[in-house]
Parts: structure tokens; sequence; C-alpha cells
């Protein structure tokens, strides 16, 4: 009995600590198999795509976020990940390399729910990820910043927390449970000159 029940809870472990982001590290055969980094749908990101690619730096598979000169100081450059199913009132441990190289990073755990709202303008939004393919559009409803790693930093670094989705959220009135999430990853700094920064191993686990 005290087997079964040891080899339950390690069962139970293990689950509860499996990271729920496919093709994490970019080390796939198609290292960007499943990655959103085309926004042609946001003013700001039009061009985001042409400023991404997978490499290697500092002995890690990564992506490269590679700015033109203006960029880092006007919109940046981002990468999002796919939308992973979630469960409303849980809670989850995100953690995320970043080489911020010669920029800074914000990094976001972002939660969305299907929009309630008939389709109109705001599939224009930041916070808006059109539907396509018949599927309604979805609003983001819940964002839990994780902590900025160092700036133009020369070396690896790991940034992460834990946070707890609400059970429902108020959009247009209605109540609607968080359905996914998402991590996404900005990099931008205060000048107009170009520059790189590198990011890898996007974790996220369901922890309770």
């Amino acid at each position: 009995m005290k087997k079964l029940l040891l080899l339950a809870f390690l069962v139970g472990t293990a689950h509860a600590q499996q990271n729920l982001i496919p093709n994490a590290d970019f080390s796939g055969p198609d290292p960007l198999k499943g990655w959103r980094i085309d926004f042609p749908y946001q003013s700001r990101y039009v061009k985001n795509a042409s400023y991404i690619r997978a490499t290697t730096q500092l002995g890690r598979k990564c992506v490269e976020l590679n700015l033109p000169p203006g960029v880092a100081g006007n919109e940046g450059g981002k990468i999002e990940t796919a939308l992973i199913p979630c469960q409303p009132g849980a809670t989850y441990r995100v953690e995320i390399d970043v080489l911020t190289w010669d920029f800074g990073a914000k990094l976001h755990a972002e939660a969305y729910t299907t929009d309630p709202r008939p389709d109109g303008q705001q599939n224009t939004s930041l916070f808006i990820i059109p539907g396509t393919n018949g599927a309604p559009a979805k609003v983001m409803c819940y964002r839990a910043q994780i902590p900025d790693p160092p700036g133009r930093g020369k070396q690896w670094s790991t940034v992460k927390r834990e946070f707890t989705l609400p059970a429902t959220v108020k959009v247009a009135g209605k109540d609607c449970p968080p359905e996914w999430i998402v991590l996404k990853a900005v990099f931008y700094a205060g000048t107009m000159s170009a520059g790189k920064s590198y990011v890898t191993n996007f974790r996220l686990y369901k922890v309770k």
C-alpha cells in the first residue's frame, strides 16, 4: 500500500511539473513551430516577424530579435507562445531564460477568454487575438507581470513568478472564465540604435 501511495504521489508530482509550452527551447526540427511572431493585425508589429530568427547564443538554442534602428525606441519587438489551454482559478509558475544584450525586456503571462462582444474595431487592439477560420476573437482578461531581467545583460538570466488565475473576469458586463494562457516577451530600449536580444526555455507549470 505504501509503495502504491508513493507511486501515485510521484506520478502526480511529475504531471503537475510538466512544462505546458511546446517546443519551449526552439530545439525542434522547425525551431519556430508553434510560436507566434507574426502580428499583421497590430499596426505596431506588422514587421515583427522579419526581426526574428532561431539561432544559438552563448551555448543555448534560442530566438534572436534583431531590431533595426528606431524600432527598439518606438514599438520594440516581441515573441509569444501558442495559446495554452488553462484552468480558471488554478495556480501556475512561469520561468523564462533571457539574454537582453542590447536592450531591456518586459515579460508577461496573459490569460485570454472568448470575446463576448461582436467583431469590430477592437480586433486591432493589442489585447485582442482576432478569430480565424470561423473561430471567435479572444480578448486578454488577466495579466501577470514577470520580474524584469537585467537590462543589456551579457549573460543568461532566469526570471520567474507564480500567479493564480481568477475564476471569472468581467468582459463587457459578462462573467467570462480564462481559457488560454500566453507567455510574452517584449524587447525595447530608450534608443534609436539597432541591436539584438535573445530568449529561450519558456516554462509554464500548473502547480495547484
